[in-house]
């Protein structure tokens, strides 16, 4: 091997140990358990109280076949919600708003459709699977509330960290200290159903408005 290789070997060598210890530093390291916090109530008690909030995140969806990212620009108030999902280098966007009573989607072409389930309404629009209603709750680090819960865990600090509910599996980490709450700021999304199917959310601003 010349001197020329045997260079080019050894700094791709580094490369990969950097990068390898980059996701090291970047993986979950929390540790599962499966007996409910003794202060679980209190816990499920004071995230609801969460009522209105803005969040800045990156969202990515992967199916077989498609996929996509994008900014995410969320506001909620009470039970009302405007979602902005903002497709990088202009490729387009996706305007949601909604309420208990049900939700209108616009994408970037001008079309606007309106409907009672936001999660059949944004697939059947944009292609993609994505739990909008669901997300309110999970944001706010619990599961939805009144609706059945399976495979529930908890990490060692007693904040939720995976359970499985609506089809969805979710795991849900990086905690970080909110105003008075502790919030989660990752979240990776799976279905049983569609195992091709991944989503990942990573919020980079969470502001609590009460």
């Amino acid at each position: 091997m010349s001197l020329e290789k045997a260079r080019i070997s050894f700094v791709r060598y580094l490369l990969i140990c950097l990068l390898i210890s980059i996701l090291a530093s970047c993986a979950s390291i929390s540790e599962q358990v499966l007996d409910r916090p003794a202060d679980w109530e209190a816990r499920l008690q004071q995230h609801q109280q969460i009522e209105d909030w803005t969040i800045k995140a990156r969202l990515g969806v992967q199916s077989e076949t498609d996929g996509g990212s994008f900014d995410v620009f969320w506001q909620q108030v009470a039970d009302a919600y405007e979602i902005r999902l903002i497709a990088p280098m202009g490729q387009g966007a996706v305007l949601i708003n909604g309420d208990n009573s049900g939700v209108a989607i616009s994408l970037a072409d001008g079309q606007t459709q309106y409907s009672n389930d936001a999660d059949e309404l944004f697939a059947s629009m944009t292609g993609l699977s994505l739990p909008v209603n669901g997300l309110q709750d999970w944001l706010r680090g619990m599961p939805i509330q009144g609706e059945a819960v399976q495979n529930i865990s908890w990490n060692e600090h007693g904040q939720l960290y995976k359970f499985e509910q609506r089809g969805w599996r979710v795991e849900m980490g990086r905690y970080k200290a909110v105003a008075d709450y502790e919030l989660p700021h990752a979240f990776y999304l799976e279905r049983e159903d569609q195992p091709e199917l991944g989503v990942r959310l990573l919020v980079r601003e969470w502001q609590p408005a009460n």
